[in-house]
């Protein structure tokens, strides 16, 4: 029998444990509590001493907008809770860090004064868990100049255009591009794609120059939010797909269950097929609607699908949901924050001498190669002149209210998008993912 896999369990304080998985030929895995073995793969918490951190405060900040019909907080919220579980396991070799997560409601005015009083007022040595439809755009001249490099999880263009921010998503633009991918593969020759209109014109023109070159009809048809009327929204939707055609939801769970219910309402949920970008992929959204969408989703997963047995990383971020946000159930928006606060946390973990602005932007830079479960491929940033490290990844659906896999990973096509594919010449040119 070999250990394959080993996660930090997240017991009380003074007792950390770790959960090995023993297998055997033709044996179910068998989960022990005990000690890690040697060449066992372990994820923990910053040290995983068990510890309560100690020492002087490490300032990190983050911006999350909220505004009626969308909800990014979910993301700060679940960066929070791992730093919490950094903290309460030896910190930054014994330096806790402190995390505030700050909201904007789409002002410009007020994403620009929050990115002044997180680098000028508060001098947080780095900015983590970042996601809006505008903040990058506000903000990445100025980060830039400053000398910051953003983890979080992109939105609109300069997320992904710029050298100010490295995302752990790829974001809707390519997570449409994804699920129009699926759904050409299963065979609609017409797709209507609905995203908010305030991030319409980049988050579907990669569909709709995908779908010609594969003569596939394309039509946006941009919404505005928050949604009063999903009804009429819907049938324009179907109108142009038709029986047999594709359409794609590019929204949050704050507003897609009233376009799904609109479907389920009309009776035309087995007439097409239903892509969808990442966030509604989670078991909530899937209780509500299963079994009447089961088997007709083609929803593009940036990340693994949202299950314990994927790996250790996922495991450590149920439990600590579990532990320190009892409240927020294990979705998308948990994996984008688990994985802002993991990598800016390495980061952290790999600077020697003082933890000032300079030595933690230039260790985020550095980051290279970086291994989870939760991506198809290791995450990078390096010093490009923009970042689009999450370019690999899953189709899911759903199945008696749970999200199943129904494509394992896939690249997601370049053959419209040059950004894509310079981004692939610079992973093999730098070696910067394996």
């Amino acid at each position: 029998m070999s250990f394959r896999r080993v996660l930090m369990a997240l017991l009380p304080v003074a007792a950390i444990v770790t959960v090995a998985v023993v297998t055997g030929a033709g044996a179910a895995p068998t989960y022990i509590v005990g000690q890690a073995r040697p060449g066992a793969v372990v994820s923990k918490c910053g040290m995983g001493t068990g510890k309560k951190a100690t020492g002087a405060p490490i300032k990190i900040d983050g911006l999350d907008m909220l505004i009626p019909g969308v909800d990014f907080t979910t993301i700060g919220k679940v960066a929070a809770a791992y730093f919490k579980c950094v903290n309460d396991n030896g910190g930054i070799n014994g330096r806790p860090v402190k995390y505030t997560l700050y909201t904007e409601a789409l002002n410009p005015a007020q994403e620009a004064a929050l990115a002044r009083k997180m680098i000028q007022s508060d001098k947080a040595v780095g900015i983590v868990g970042n996601t809006s439809f505008a903040e990058c755009g506000t903000n990445w001249k100025y980060y830039h100049q400053m000398g910051y490099v953003v983890i979080g999880a992109g939105v609109q263009a300069e997320c992904y255009s710029t050298p100010s921010f490295a995302e752990t998503n790829m974001g809707p633009r390519y997570s449409n591009l994804g699920a129009a991918q699926a759904l050409i593969g299963a065979g609609v020759k017409k797709i209507a794609i609905a995203s908010p209109d305030t991030i319409s014109a980049y988050a579907d023109s990669a569909v709709a120059t995908y779908g010609p070159s594969k003569g596939v009809q394309v039509k946006v048809f941009p919404t505005h939010l928050p949604v009063t009327d999903a009804n009429t929204i819907v049938q324009q939707l179907y109108q142009f797909a038709g029986s047999g055609g594709g359409i794609i939801l590019d929204f949050t769970p704050d507003t897609a269950p009233a376009l799904m219910k609109a479907a389920e309402q009309q009776g035309i949920v087995n007439d097409v097929k239903w892509g969808s970008s990442t966030p509604i992929a989670n078991t909530l959204m899937a209780s509500q609607f299963s079994p009447t969408f089961d088997g007709h989703l083609w929803i593009n997963q940036e990340f693994s699908n949202i299950d314990p047995s994927v790996g250790p990383d996922t495991r450590l971020m149920f439990a600590i949901l579990k532990k320190y946000a009892p409240s927020i159930a294990p979705q998308a928006f948990g994996q984008m924050g688990f994985m802002d606060a993991d990598f800016a946390t390495k980061a952290l973990m790999s600077i020697t001498g003082a933890i000032t602005a300079k030595s933690y932007n230039a260790a985020v830079v550095a980051l290279k190669d970086v291994k989870t479960d939760m991506l198809c491929k290791p995450w990078y940033v390096g010093n490009l002149p923009y970042h689009i490290p999450n370019n690999t990844d899953i189709t899911v659906d759903y199945k008696s209210g749970q999200v199943v896999v129904k494509q394992p990973c896939f690249e997601i096509t370049g053959a419209t998008d040059a950004p894509i594919r310079q981004t692939r010449v610079w992973e093999k040119k730098y070696h910067l993912n394996g």
